[in-house]
């Protein structure tokens, strides 16, 4: 059975938010959209339209509680976890790390996995949420590339006339 939370934080002049919809069971074959969590036997599908930033946080957090989850299968059988929803709640800001908050938190009150203890605290000065979890900052193994520096301008040919 799936089960939705809300995640909702402000402490900043700002807040972060986003609703989230988790189904969880153990599975003898997974759909072959399912994405893996390194070393266990989880497999997690993304929902629709979630940004590849707030992937690798969803995937960074399955890795955080892999073993926990892998105890819904009995350790023999695969678990699938299907993010069913996933919606940016307004108003207010995005933060891709929420992504991995949000179903952390639906996980332990939907289906009673202990999780991570996620510590938040807001720089002013970056005006960006910092997430602390376990004790500890963290990031997702891939981070994203830079993005490429666009190509410059085509330089344009022919004569300005002034403005009468």
């Amino acid at each position: 059975m799936a089960s939705t939370h809300l995640y909702k934080r402000r402490i900043g002049p700002w807040g972060l938010g986003a609703r989230v919809t988790v189904d969880v069971r153990a599975v003898d074959e997974s759909p072959c959209e399912a994405c893996g969590v390194e070393g266990a036997l989880v497999r997690w599908v993304p929902p629709r339209g979630l940004a590849p930033a707030g992937a690798r946080w969803m995937a960074f957090e399955f890795g955080l509680v892999a073993g926990q989850l892998g105890a819904v299968g009995g350790g023999e059988r695969a678990v699938l976890v299907r993010v069913d929803g996933w919606e940016v709640t307004v108003p207010t800001d995005y933060q891709e790390e929420v992504a991995a908050a949000a179903v952390i938190e639906c996980l332990q009150q939907g289906f009673g996995i202990r999780g991570v203890d996620i510590g938040l605290s807001f720089d002013r000065e970056r005006n960006r949420y910092g997430f602390i979890w376990d004790g500890a900052p963290g990031r997702p193994a891939t981070t994203p590339a830079p993005a490429p520096a666009p190509a410059p301008a085509p330089a344009r040919t022919g004569s300005v006339s002034p403005a009468q």
